[in-house]
């Protein structure tokens, strides 16, 4: 569960914490939906990409406004 207080972050799925999850972050976002997992209090938006464009962190921010969102942990 995702808890309005935790600041949410917009984080590549090369990083560390992602690493573990690449299968589940692709299948997220192939149906629609934005990966996230907690780390250091804050909930990461994970986008399957190596570099995150302007693009990619608005639609992650959109799917994780309207409530797509595939909690992993």
């Amino acid at each position: 569960m995702i808890m309005a207080s935790e600041p949410v972050v917009v984080a590549p799925w090369t990083g560390g914490p992602a690493i573990r999850y690449h299968d589940e972050v692709w299948s997220a976002w192939l149906h629609g939906s934005v990966a996230a997992i907690h780390n250091a209090g804050r909930v990461l938006l994970v986008v399957p990409v190596c570099e995150l464009t302007p693009a990619a962190v608005s639609l992650a921010m959109r799917l994780y406004d309207v409530g797509s969102v595939t909690v992993l942990d």
